[in-house]
């Protein structure tokens, strides 16, 4: 018996899914979907990451968060900074699962490290308000001061929020700390 291709067994999965449900598959759209699943699979990460936010979505296939879960870890992995981003705000958010903030606080770190602003307004955030296993007020105002460096938002009052709660010590400390991940292009962070 030959053996079928992955991407050649997912368009006949897809297809009897969409026959058993009374819808007729479109075969320009299995077309792209297989292809995209071959992409995938040799390691393009806009493929990757192309099928994630269709899996969660829905966007021309049965939204399934286990296969968008899947794809952007793929992208994440490879150390697409969004990737791992949108990753960890789905952790983070408990919208389409079980929220998991150690989960959440590995995929933040990885792509604030990678100089993803957004990721490390959301890991100061994390460190602040998050769960006691992660607050650290002087690692919040770190990655709010290196957020602030690579930005041009306005963010004085939140780091002066921070701020208020800390000692002029921890001040230093974390000015400190945020200069040298700056320095050292984030590999000390």
């Amino acid at each position: 018996m030959r053996k079928l291709s992955t991407s050649l067994l997912f368009v006949l999965v897809l297809g009897s899914a969409a026959v058993a449900a009374g819808v007729s598959p479109d075969k320009q759209n299995l077309g792209q979907i297989e292809s995209l699943v071959d992409s995938a699979s040799a390691g393009n990460e806009k493929a990757q990451m192309k099928l994630a936010i269709m899996y969660l979505e829905g966007n021309g296939v049965t939204a399934d968060t286990s296969k968008a879960l899947f794809y952007y870890r793929m992208a994440a992995e490879q150390n697409v900074a969004y990737a791992q981003y949108r990753l960890a705000r789905l952790y983070l958010d408990g919208r389409y699962m079980e929220p998991d903030p150690g989960q959440a606080h590995a995929w933040l770190s990885r792509a604030a490290r990678l100089g993803f602003v957004e990721a490390q307004l959301d890991l100061s955030l994390l460190y602040e308000r998050g769960p006691v296993m992660t607050r650290d007020i002087v690692e919040a105002h770190k990655w709010l001061s290196i957020a602030a460096s690579l930005t041009d938002m306005d963010l004085t009052s939140r780091q002066q929020e921070l701020e208020v709660k800390m000692t002029f010590i921890e001040v230093a400390h974390a000015v400190s700390l945020s200069r040298m991940c700056i320095l050292t292009g984030f590999e000390d962070c």
